[in-house]
């Protein structure tokens, strides 16, 4: 395919999807590169339009329908005002529900990150990578009140959502409409957290979830994968993501730490050495 007619086939492809109903709120970098990157693989261009189709609906089907932060903003920042941390969580707690992997984590979230900060210490700057509805979590997470919180996402409607909520809660509003596969974060921080996604980054193309670990300028990356699928069925999903995921890090001098949480199967990534 000459490179003018490759081209106009990729924006064409772009403006299509970004003019669709289902997809409109999705980064239009998202969509530059999977359908960039499917061209080269087929002969036929229809073939090749099919495969980036899928990919996109996979890598947004898990957020689909799923985004009622707006619904609750009112009760999130009543809560706040009235430091009534209980009637916060009791919110969050209904948000959580609306998405299966939070939801997977509402019996272990009164340890979860207490177990985690544990390894890592309590960060004062965060990046939450690829973050979904995660950053409702945060009253869970003891930060400090002065703490830095980015996160990134790639549907502009959640990361609208998500900042009016951190400002509910009386944080800076830091969530950037950014695919960090197109574009790597370039906030520094201590500590990174990367939620269930390492599965979801390998589908969309293998060792790209290597590369992003790699280009995070943070401490500690804080890796996380189901241990069970949505249907509820274990299937050695434990077994199988651990060994895959030590290879996938075995050739870099890092610090690898199991995190002693059931429910969920919890590394940290410590990239560079605690100071003594």
């Amino acid at each position: 395919m000459k490179p003018d007619a490759h081209e106009n086939l990729v924006e064409s492809f772009v403006r299509e999807v970004k003019n669709s109903r289902k997809y409109r709120f999705i980064c239009e970098d998202t969509i530059r590169d999977v359908i960039t990157t499917a061209l080269p693989k087929y002969k036929k261009s229809r073939d090749a339009i099919k495969t980036a189709r899928t990919k996109l609906h996979r890598i947004q089907a898990a957020y689909l329908g799923k985004n009622r932060i707006g619904d609750h903003l009112d009760s999130i920042q009543a809560a706040y005002q009235a430091n009534d941390i209980g009637a916060l969580k009791t919110v969050c707690l209904r948000l959580m529900e609306t998405h299966s992997s939070t939801k997977e984590r509402i019996p272990i979230i009164d340890h979860f990150y207490k177990e985690i900060f544990a390894i890592t210490g309590v960060p004062q700057t965060v990046l939450d990578v690829a973050c979904g509805i995660h950053p409702i979590a945060i009253p869970w997470m003891s930060l400090p009140r002065n703490v830095v919180f980015y996160a990134y996402e790639i549907t502009q409607d959640l990361v609208d959502d998500l900042n009016r909520f951190m400002q509910a809660i009386g944080l800076e509003p830091h969530v950037k409409y950014q695919d960090v596969l197109c574009s790597p974060p370039q906030e520094c921080g201590d500590l990174a957290f990367l939620m269930k996604m390492v599965p979801c980054l390998e589908r969309r193309q293998k060792g790209l979830a290597i590369q992003l670990i790699e280009n995070l300028r943070v401490r500690n990356v804080v890796v996380t994968f189901p241990v069970s699928s949505l249907a509820g069925r274990s299937k050695n999903m434990p077994q199988f993501y651990t060994e895959s995921f030590l290879r996938m890090v075995d050739d870099h001098e890092w610090e690898i730490r199991k995190v002693p949480i059931v429910g969920e199967l919890v590394f940290v990534v410590k990239k560079q050495k605690d100071e003594d």
